[in-house]
């Protein structure tokens, strides 16, 4: 119980020193300091608690669940303060009628009410830990060089625009010049320390307000720059995620008020089982898919863009969307041939296939990424509405390697930009000759992504596994579809990475010393993790599932199978050994560089300079393009059918589920 309570803690701590300290030996001290802390804390409570899981009453929880509801409260205050002053009415709306929700709860249903277990740990929950602290941690580490770049650029434009004399451009000036890295950093770390809470929260309303406490982190850090269009899209996104608070808030409601008043995630899990929890349940997974910006909701998790790259990392990596997935991984033992699983699968199948197509005409790095991320996690829904051990099986893989993935893509793009001046995929030209070490991390995210043996890819067959095995066979189009157009980004991303012109200057000894070694390890833990999948499965995600069927005595759960089997996934990390052994004796091999002529399909006039005489017998120059195919999926295209389609399909569901209570009282 100490280790869990040090784990949200320790960041809270972290995060009012860092408010204290600015400087910048300082802030690197206390950042790297506090992130070794909580991965060791991890590894202690993995250690401590795998295979099993345990239940905790905490001691004084009545004057927790008050310091609960005051941390909901300033969250819904903050929101309000920042919406009157933005004059934006449906935020100051939401979060007013939030307040008053939470209120409500708390003191007509809730107050003294009888709780056994208010913390949880199981295997998911110990997942979802070291995600948090080794991943998030990493992040904040790669964050100190990032930002010291990036407030640099921002003193600089502020310097630029002092220069005019101009008020208004003055003021601008100001707001660049002035350095909040420490509020920024703070943020990072309560981000954390939300999410550990909300990862160990079994009492109902305490994982709501950690929820909440990461929207409201969220909405922070989208809007950092404080520029217009941050300001704009830190209200995109606090506006979609209290919608998904409102419906959370709603369903706690409603399970306090029924005939057996639920107040624990692990009864309401059990009592979901048997299918007379239609509504709340399709609550908590309306909340969840919003978290996990799913189609029709995807606009404020590509808005979040606009903030700097740790902070993109964080939400797709270890934080924000995750938070959502883990909800209905928790909740899949409920889903299966159900409403609230249907509903679930249908919304995440769709979203894995729209977003999929949408990130094939993105030529914006950070945009590719984040319609990349919401498909990924559409298939990671998609999974656990089909409520089986093999698909939540599954659904653990992808959330783990996605995880490990995109943060190393997100930070290499954030690197890549500040270096190059762009994050255009078209500016990646030659960057393998230019920032090889960078350009190395970059294609290995992106083999992870879509290339056997690496996880993502097994993760994705035994979700086609479980698909055929659980009756889906109408979904294995929209996966097998789905599946080929995310080969289509990744292989043209990674031939213009790999692409090698002429000579340029290396620049990658510029990146800063923290940003370099959270790279180094990111992909190192990329490469560890795709070794270990026989062991993760057996020591984690097996534990779990089987665990998970023995207390909801579910047999299908409790003899469940790891899909793929052991010796199957032995083979891959075998494979993978082999890859790598080739691979090294190749870079160990050091032969010296080739000075070949380039063929350019015609008569070659400087092979330096890629020009060559063409059919017509005029001078060209070679180029190369990535085809986006904006004229089948183009946002311009895609976007507006795809929102009324996935809106219509959420309303017919809720009228249904609606009908379907009423019905059952």
């Amino acid at each position: 119980m100490v280790i869990l309570a040090s784990l949200v803690i320790v960041p809270l701590i972290t995060a009012l020193l860092l408010l204290v300290f600015r400087s910048n030996r300082a802030r690197a001290v206390l950042v790297i300091a506090a992130v070794v802390l909580l991965v060791a804390l991890s590894l202690v409570l993995t250690v401590r608690y795998l295979p099993a899981s345990s239940g905790f009453a905490v001691a004084q929880s009545g004057i927790v669940s008050y310091v609960m509801l005051g941390v909901d409260l300033l969250c819904c205050l903050y929101v309000l303060y920042r919406g009157i002053r933005a004059s934006n009415y449906l935020a100051i709306f939401l979060a007013a009628l939030q307040g008053i929700l939470a209120l409500v709860y708390e003191f007509g249903f809730s107050h003294n009410a009888a709780v056994s277990t208010d913390v949880y740990v199981d295997a998911l929950s110990l997942i979802m830990t070291l995600i948090i602290a080794v991943i998030g941690g990493a992040i904040c580490v790669y964050a100190l060089g990032y930002m010291q770049s990036y407030q640099e650029h921002l003193e600089h434009e502020g310097s630029r625009l002092a220069v005019s004399g101009e008020p208004s451009r003055v003021a601008e000036a100001l707001r660049l010049i002035r350095d909040r890295r420490h509020v920024f950093f703070a943020l990072m770390f309560v981000f954390l320390a939300a999410m550990f809470a909300l990862v160990f929260s079994n009492r109902l309303s305490w994982l709501l307000t950690a929820w909440e406490v990461t929207t409201v982190c969220s909405f922070a850090l989208i809007g950092y720059d404080r520029t217009e269009e941050s300001i704009r899209n830190s209200f995109r996104a606090v506006v979609v995620n209290l919608s998904g608070g409102l419906a959370f808030t709603l369903a706690l409601i409603m399970l306090a008020g029924g005939g057996t008043p639920i107040f624990e995630l692990d009864k309401l899990i059990e009592a979901g089982v048997d299918g007379a929890l239609v509504l709340p349940l399709m609550l908590l997974a309306f909340a969840g898919i919003t978290k996990a910006a799913q189609m029709p909701f995807q606009g404020w998790l590509l808005g979040a863009m606009v903030a700097p790259t740790p902070v993109s990392a964080l939400l797709h990596s270890s934080t924000m969307v995750k938070a959502g997935v883990f909800l209905l991984i928790k909740l899949a033992p409920t889903f299966g041939w159900n409403v609230p699983g249907l509903f679930v699968l249908i919304v995440g199948a769709l979203s894995f296939l729209g977003c999929t197509a949408l990130a094939i005409s993105q030529s914006n790095a950070k945009r590719a990424l984040a319609y990349s991320t919401v498909a990924n996690l559409g298939l990671i829904v998609c999974c656990a509405g089909v409520g089986t051990p093999e698909a939540s099986w599954a659904a653990i893989f992808l959330l783990i390697f996605h995880a490990a993935a995109k943060a190393l893509l997100f930070c290499c793009v954030g690197t890549a930009e500040h270096h190059l001046g762009s994050r255009n995929i078209e500016r990646l030209d030659n960057i393998f000759v230019r920032m090889p070490w960078l350009a190395s991390c970059m294609a290995l995210g992106m083999m992870a992504m879509f290339i056997a043996p690496f996880g993502m890819l097994v993760s994705k067959w035994a979700a086609l596994v479980s698909l055929i095995e659980s009756g889906h066979l109408e979904l294995l189009f929209v996966l097998a579809f789905g599946s080929a157009l995310t080969f289509v980004i990744w292989a043209k991303w990674l031939g213009k990475v790999l692409a090698i012109g002429r000579e340029d200057e290396r620049i990658s000894t510029r990146v800063s010393r923290t940003e370099t070694v959270s790279l180094a390890f990111m992909a190192f833990l990329l490469i560890a993790l795709t070794l270990a999948i026989p062991y993760v499965s057996e020591l984690f995600v097996m534990p779990y599932l089987w665990e998970t069927g023995q207390i909801l005595q579910l047999p299908l759960w409790s003899t469940a199978s790891d899909v793929l089997g052991y010796d199957n996934l032995m083979i891959v990390s075998v494979v993978f050994m082999v890859m790598l052994a080739l691979l090294a004796v190749q870079i160990l091999r050091r032969r010296p560089p080739s000075n070949d002529t380039v063929y350019l399909a015609g008569v070659g006039a400087d092979s330096e300079e890629r020009s060559y005489y063409n059919a017509f017998g005029e001078l060209s120059d070679a180029t190369q393009r990535n085809w986006y195919l904006d004229e089948l999926f183009g946002e311009k295209i895609l976007v507006r059918p795809a929102t009324i389609l996935l809106s219509a399909v959420i309303a017919v569901f809720f009228i249904f589920g609606i009908i379907l209570e009423l019905m059952l009282v």
